[in-house]
């Protein structure tokens, strides 16, 4: 296809108004999305076929490997783009190593450069175990931690819903294809630009006061697309983005995953099963008398099978898996004597 490039340059002289590399990425993500789709159905997906995107729907383009600058004049933080030029950007963070690719998008009418270094590896920390926490998702409380912590859910969908039926009502009454559409349908992509906006921020928030305070953090392994089938939660579970929320803490501290099945039913204390539903919102065990918050008992239950997974007892957990190692070596060493 680069060969294909070469020959479509020389006839269409408008093309070289554009930087070769610029060029060159589109047929290479062409051919990654073509490879993705063979992928899948050797493994039996059911997919469609590629198919053209508009100028509307077309708002990326990649500089790779060459063809950038980034410099700062005084105060102001400038790009400089081949064949474009130089322009002002605000980075919100400084740029740490070589730059590889320069990713520009646009998304409600803002344009965005997404900048790919390579980074210099780091040694990973020390894991201590007596700083885990377990943690329970759920739509009333976004999160309840075994630490008592309970952290309200912004509902950040709900608070712009009505906005957001407003603006999609104004632009299926415009002709479409008009100048009133567009500007309905600019409106309709802020209003979106903004929820995303807002659940990203509480998102990034609170994942950073977990990685702050603890090393690893025990999460459900939830069945996301098999809880959407219920139609009377579909929207604020979705609303909600626990997948996001993990990713977010999985890449600034440990998540593990554990098994979500009957942490809301088995009592944290004695592991008495207590049948609960949807209605009740405290865990009262008849067995040992435990009178908490349901989501509490939860993430307790959530607490000890992670620390299950390093075989380790809830009252044992200040020892890290080096001193285990350690531990375990020495057993080796006494056990040779």
């Amino acid at each position: 296809m680069q060969f294909a490039l070469t020959e479509l340059k020389e006839n269409e002289s408008w093309l070289k108004l554009y930087h070769s590399k610029m060029l060159q990425m589109i047929p290479h993500q062409i051919d990654s999305a073509r490879r993705s789709l063979i992928e899948k159905k050797k493994k039996r997906y059911v997919v469609g076929q590629l198919k053209y995107a508009s100028k509307d729907e077309w708002n990326t383009f990649v500089y790779n490997q060459s063809g950038f600058k980034i410099d700062k004049r005084g105060n102001t933080n400038l790009l400089w783009l081949s064949k474009i030029g130089w322009m002002e950007i605000r980075l919100h963070k400084l740029i740490d190593g070589k730059i590889k690719q320069v990713t520009i998008t646009k998304r409600a009418g803002r344009w965005y450069a997404i900048i790919a270094v390579e980074a210099k590896p780091s040694l990973p920390k020390l894991i201590a175990l007596k700083k885990s926490v377990g943690v329970d998702v759920g739509i009333k409380n976004y999160t309840y931690d075994s630490d008592g912590k309970d952290t309200p859910n912004p509902k950040n969908l709900q608070k712009i819903l009505k906005t957001l039926t407003r603006t999609q009502r104004k632009m299926s009454r415009r002709v479409k294809g008009s100048c009133n559409y567009k500007k309905a349908k600019q409106w309709y992509k802020i209003a979106h630009e903004r929820i995303a906006n807002r659940r990203r921020d509480f998102q990034h928030k609170l994942s950073a006061y977990y990685a702050r305070n603890y090393d690893v953090v025990f999460i459900e392994n939830l069945q996301i697309t098999n809880m959407v089938k219920n139609h009377n939660l579909a929207q604020k579970i979705m609303d909600a983005g626990w997948a996001s929320f993990k990713n977010m803490i999985d890449y600034k501290c440990m998540v593990i995953d554990v098994e979500p099945r009957n942490t809301t039913v088995d009592c944290s204390r004695c592991g008495h099963k207590v049948p609960k539903t949807l209605a009740i919102r405290i865990h009262h065990c008849d067995q040992c008398g435990l009178l908490i918050d349901r989501y509490h008992n939860a993430s307790l239950n959530i607490l000890k099978r992670g620390l299950e997974l390093w075989n380790l007892p809830m009252e044992h957990r200040e020892v890290t898996p080096v001193e285990i190692s350690e531990i375990e070596e020495a057993g080796r060493n006494l056990s040779a004597w």
